[in-house]
């Protein structure tokens, strides 16, 4: 589990990795690509980034991790 070492207590864990999978199905339908375990660290770091900012909002935080990753801020713009 990508969060259990950052010191999180359990129910913020579970809320990011609520957020991490939704965000990993969007990354995968929006790219057509397979999800891979690169995708999914890059999206746990940005989920972790943005929850260390105060980015309390599901939407706004999955949207922030999503955007992240360059190859899909062109496609999430439209």
């Amino acid at each position: 589990m990508p969060f259990s070492n950052k010191g999180y207590d359990p129910e913020t864990i579970a809320y990011l990795v609520q957020c991490l999978d939704v965000a990993m199905e969007t990354a995968c339908r929006v790219t057509g690509s397979p999800p891979s375990d690169d995708l999914r660290k890059r999206l746990a770091l940005a989920l972790m980034e943005g929850a260390d900012t105060d980015l309390g909002n599901q939407d706004d935080l999955i949207d922030f991790a999503l955007r992240s990753l360059p190859e899909l801020r062109s496609r999430l713009a439209n």
